[in-house]
């Protein structure tokens, strides 16, 4: 084909479909909905709370790791790292907190399934921030930074069970946390009906991504994600097999923590988080598997994959197109992954449409510990 009808018809905006369209309005500015699990997720004091916590390195066993030490603002709440380093490496991604309020499932293996559910493991996983229980219901209860919110949050609750206090601990967490939404994206715009939001780049990208190139069956709906587990074929950092075993070692630890939505410290043990997760059962094609991230902000959260296999949006988009030296478990390939055989042009595109997926930050005042009263 001639070098100057190619330049041209890329320059001719893609036309969607009246159909397309009312897809792409109903994938717009998405609706964060309450966790009935967690009764201070919308109180004000709550979030101060969890503002301070985050921010806080004290409740770590060298005094040195806080939250934000694997979830910096700067970097979209994500550290750059391939895996992550708190009071030593670990073994996964620290995947952003940004919008996680509208998550099922919980790290990169769901073995939380509620926000408030996450934090007291982290806190007290030893290589993470090593943490005593103990000690953080001392803190909360009794140093001047935080006794006295707790006490108006909470009460006089120095008598309260250690997991009591933990819990309410993770929960104001939460509530801090879901305050950290990074929305109105350009796509966003689009999608409402701007159509300069988006170069024609970016459109032409969002036009393989919900049709020829198949992604909606993974990255679906206002977050696009199934919020399901999957074995995407990218093999350790180091290479060889694949050892960890992520969604399929996860559920016995769901099954048996004791924050869960139907656990002695959820605000509704019989809510419908809570009849999910009873029913959960580890299945064999589990193993390997691993929750499909959102794709809101992507561009700004590298490197991918649960343990940061992937450095850039180039080779995230150059393994699905080829699936060259895809690692499987030797019980199970998912059957709806198919190269997506993408030209040159087609990566970028598709790339410019992902870019168009980055929101606006939380404002300033949510970026940092707040200040002390």
């Amino acid at each position: 084909m001639n070098f100057y009808l190619i330049l041209s018809l890329l320059c001719v905006p893609p036309i969607f479909t009246q159909e397309q369209l009312s897809l792409l309005e109903s994938m717009a500015n998405p609706i964060i909905e309450s966790d009935s699990t967690n009764a201070v997720e919308q109180n004000e004091q709550a979030a101060i709370i969890g503002q301070h916590l985050f921010f806080d390195p004290q409740f770590s066993a060298n005094g040195e790791v806080s939250c934000a030490t694997c979830h910096k603002a700067e970097l979209y709440f994500t550290d750059g790292q391939a895996v992550s380093t708190g009071i030593s490496a670990v073994t996964r991604n620290a995947p952003t907190v940004l919008n996680a309020a509208h998550q099922r499932w919980f790290f990169w293996d769901g073995r939380a399934d509620t926000l408030w559910g996450q934090p007291i493991q982290t806190f007290e996983h030893p290589a993470e921030m090593g943490a005593d229980r103990n000690n953080i219901a001392n803190i909360v209860t009794s140093d001047p930074v935080y006794a006295t919110l707790w006490q108006e949050v909470f009460g006089d609750s120095k008598d309260d069970p250690v997991d009591e206090t933990a819990a309410n601990v993770a929960k104001c967490l939460a509530a801090y946390e879901t305050k950290l939404v990074a929305l109105d994206a350009p796509f966003d715009r689009f999608a409402l009906g701007d159509k300069t939001a988006m170069s024609e780049s970016a459109q032409r990208g969002l036009l393989f991504f919900i049709g020829e190139g198949g992604c909606l069956r993974c990255h679906f709906g206002p977050w696009f994600t199934d919020g399901a587990f999957h074995t995407v074929g990218v093999g350790p950092l180091d290479g060889g097999a694949l050892r960890d075993a992520g969604r399929f070692d996860a559920i016995e630890k769901l099954q048996t923590s004791k924050f869960t939505a139907r656990s002695a410290q959820s605000d509704d043990q019989k809510g419908t988080r809570a009849i999910i997760s009873k029913h959960i059962a580890r299945r064999r094609e589990d193993w390997g598997a691993f929750r499909t991230p959102s794709l809101r902000n992507v561009a700004k959260t590298p490197p991918y994959m649960h343990a940061g296999q992937l450095a850039t949006l180039a080779d995230v988009v150059e393994h699905y197109s080829t699936l060259e030296n895809f690692v499987t478990a030797d019980h199970h390939r998912e059957t709806i992954l198919v190269p997506l055989d993408l030209d040159t042009q087609g990566k970028v595109d598709l790339i410019a449409f992902l870019k168009s997926l980055t929101g606006s930050p939380p404002p300033d005042h949510l970026l940092k510990s707040p200040p002390i009263r």
